[in-house]
């Protein structure tokens, strides 16, 4: 690669990235490497077949880095533009590329979409009462419906508590389907299916849905009976557990 010849400037480079962050003194001395490198202007890219420039939060182009024979590039700006979340945790000086593998998010505090009509979601101390135990929250499908979760490729998998209550008396299928504008002619293939039934009382059922940016859950009963009484549970969640460790759903 032809690089210009330019004055070298001194770079501090993060050993985890190049995310900017304020940074004592002390942390400085004992963790900061000063260099010499060059800003390579002559350099463009190519993104998943079209040109792209990588961009700071102000929308100020930004050029690599070239050291020791390497080009370098801004990690925030990399990971937004391949749609891969990331956090910088200042406080213990971690980069999160991706997945956190300890995040675990209660369906209750994720972006979500229900008609309000098939599913409904209730705190009434009456409702949430299911199979003997009190829950906080609850979301109620009665007939059959459809939950849209906002997932922004931030999760691994979706862990569902589910139940079949009185007078419910049919197995009941939830399915999961990618709800993603991408998703095209493929948005009508169930991903992933699991059952509950009134005999199971609660059922984990265990979702992959890495690399989904919205997801679709549907609830129906296989004999398309209008009255299946499904309740999905405050104590489900997204996390990012290894997906292979529980592709089997179990009873609780």
């Amino acid at each position: 690669m032809k690089i210009l010849k330019k004055k070298p400037v001194t770079i501090i480079l993060v050993a985890a990235g190049m995310l900017s962050s304020s940074l004592g003194s002390a942390y400085a001395a004992a963790n900061l490497e000063p260099i010499n490198a060059f800003f390579n202007r002559g350099v463009s890219f190519v993104l998943n077949g079209e040109r792209w420039q990588p961009k700071d939060t102000t929308g100020e182009a930004l050029s690599p880095i070239f050291y020791n024979g390497s080009n370098y590039l801004p990690v925030r700006a990399l990971a937004e533009a391949l749609k891969i979340p990331i956090e910088f945790d200042g406080a213990n000086q971690i980069i999160y590329i991706g997945n956190k593998l300890a995040a675990k998010t209660p369906i209750f505090a994720m972006p979500m979409e229900i008609d309000n009509i098939y599913v409904t979601s209730t705190k009434s101390p009456k409702e949430t009462l299911v199979n003997g135990k009190q829950y906080g929250q609850i979301m109620k499908i009665d007939q059959y419906g459809d939950i849209y979760f906002t997932t922004n490729r931030q999760y691994k998998r979706l862990v569902l508590d589910a139940a079949v209550v009185s007078p419910g008396e049919h197995e009941v299928e939830v399915s999961l389907y990618n709800a993603s504008d991408l998703a095209s002619n493929t948005a009508d293939t169930v991903l992933d299916m699991h059952t509950v039934s009134p005999e199971d009382k609660v059922k984990q059922l265990v979702f992959n849905v890495e690399g989904l940016e919205k997801i679709k859950i549907h609830v129906q009963s296989h004999n398309l009976n209008p009255y299946i009484y499904a309740r999905i549970l405050d104590t489900s969640f997204f996390d990012n557990g290894d997906p292979a460790a529980g592709s089997s759903s179990g009873s609780k």
